[in-house]
């Protein structure tokens, strides 16, 4: 019975412990993982996008104070909710319904690129439609619709973030032993979302980990939001079951073969890859010349 559970978890979990490694990706299983047309993740550009247009993302919770559970699982760094009270929710932006967060994980240095630039750091947020009773019930009909990933990109600043400093404080509690947990109170995922996510690219893809399940529905916002070095350093520091550090745990990028890649335009008009500071120190600048065309005469 334990193996079949063990076998179960591994064809519906994204990020699990199970004798995989991302040393070795040209030999994961299953055969999707090789094989599959639609895999994740993927080059994005606002040159190989189609403009499109969607309604407004509409965030139930993602406010609130969370408790949740940070997990060391030898692949990643994960948090989970720690009870089913009052769990996020997301709707609108194209989605077919609304879809419950079942946990968010970090990948360094990022799996998806954007303008051909790779980030230090990437973040899913992964949900499951709410008709569903669990996300691994979810992930069987991920084709469905089952199953969406928000993913958020992190670019280097010279400083800390503050707000990274108390995740970072329970990875420490984390970093020596694989599957290895600790609580993780007063999270706030909006800390970790950009302030304007009507910018956004969006296709179909697949978990980035085995077993690698086509149908996902992928929203990777176009504005990114800052972290140190120092700061990526500490993910990297966390030890798999190997007790090796895990210094880099990013796939491959996949073919695009004979997917659309659509993209949302924000009203700001950042250009992809630039971040929401720069956008609005674009803003600033405009202002600023403006009024100093208005008092000029």
């Amino acid at each position: 019975m334990l193996f079949v559970c063990l076998v179960a978890g591994f064809f519906t979990a994204d990020i699990i412990s199970a004798e995989w490694t991302y040393d070795n990706q040209g030999n994961w299983s299953p055969s999707v993982c090789i094989e599959g047309p639609h895999q994740s993740p993927i080059a994005l550009s606002t040159s190989l996008a189609e403009e499109a247009d969607f309604p407004p993302f509409r965030m139930d919770g993602y406010w609130q104070n969370m408790s949740t559970i940070l997990q060391n699982n030898g692949h990643s760094v994960t948090i989970r909710p720690n009870h089913q009270k009052h769990i996020p929710r997301i709707h609108g932006g194209g989605l077919s319904g609304k879809y419950k967060l079942d946990h968010l994980h970090f990948h360094w240095k990022s799996e998806h690129t954007m303008e051909g630039q790779r980030f230090p750091l990437e973040m899913h947020m992964v949900h499951y439609h709410e008709k569903y009773s669990s996300y691994q019930e979810a992930s069987d009909y991920a084709a469905e619709g089952g199953v969406v990933v928000f993913a958020v990109l992190f670019y280097l600043s010279p400083d800390d973030v503050e707000e990274f400093n108390h995740v970072l404080k329970a990875v420490l509690h984390v970093q020596k032993h694989e599957n290895q947990q600790t609580e993780l109170d007063g999270f706030v995922i909006k800390n970790f979302i950009p302030m304007d996510v009507a910018g956004f690219y969006r296709y179909n893809g697949s978990l980035t980990s085995p077993g690698c399940n086509e149908g996902i529905i992928w929203t990777v916002f176009v504005h990114t939001l800052p972290i140190s070095q120092a700061q990526v350093d500490v993910f990297r520091s966390i030890r798999t079951r190997h007790n090796k550090p895990l210094e880099e745990n990013f796939r491959e990028l996949q073919p695009l073969n004979d997917r659309h890649i659509l993209i949302k335009i924000s009203p700001v008009g950042v250009s992809a890859g630039q971040n929401l500071f720069a956008g609005n120190a674009n803003v600033f600048l405009v202002i600023f010349i403006s009024i100093k065309y208005c008092f000029s005469g």
